[in-house]
């Protein structure tokens, strides 16, 4: 994917703020594929990926005035997501099987975490850690889904496990 134009961005989100919705209509076309992507890499199903991108954008749509910087929209967006997959993720085990948040395990290097303890990270790293060890997806798999380098998740990965490891 080419690297969205910054400014060009951050000129729509101006404009989205203060109530153009044909701004607003042009940040959804220039970001969609990107979060699409992600929310299919993570919930694995195309009508759940579909359903989180609507909520994604709703949210951001209804928030978007109290976005402080402009320049911060593509990382909002990402957090808006990421919060939309998970929430869609636990939603439909909280109903079925009334399982509380401290059953939600991640096992990392043979210890056990609390998906609520890996929330506390850095977005970034919660992120690349949930997309690895809870979605066993691939290092790759994760830098194309995340528009990183295999490298930069890795990286993001070490930290985390890093700073869990500590935690326990």
């Amino acid at each position: 994917m080419a690297k969205l134009d910054q400014q060009y961005i951050t000129s729509l989100v101006e404009y989205a703020r203060g109530g153009d919705s044909d701004a607003f209509a042009e940040l959804y076309m220039a970001t969609c594929q990107q979060q699409y992507r992600f929310a299919l890499g993570y919930l694995k199903e195309e009508e759940a990926a579909k359903a989180a991108l609507r909520n994604t954008y709703l949210t951001a749509l209804k928030n978007i005035a109290a976005l402080h910087d402009a320049n911060l929209f593509l990382s909002w967006l990402s957090q808006i997501n990421f919060r939309t997959c998970l929430e869609m993720q636990k939603q439909p085990a909280q109903i079925s099987e009334n399982l509380n948040p401290e059953e939600y395990t991640i096992q990392i290097d043979g210890r056990t975490f609390i998906i609520r303890q890996i929330m506390n990270l850095p977005f970034t790293e919660s992120q690349v850690i949930i997309l690895r060890y809870y979605n066993k997806l691939k290092i790759r798999d994760i830098a194309r889904l995340m528009d990183l380098r295999c490298g930069s998740v890795r990286r993001h990965l070490a930290n985390g496990c890093r700073k869990l490891k500590q935690l326990s």
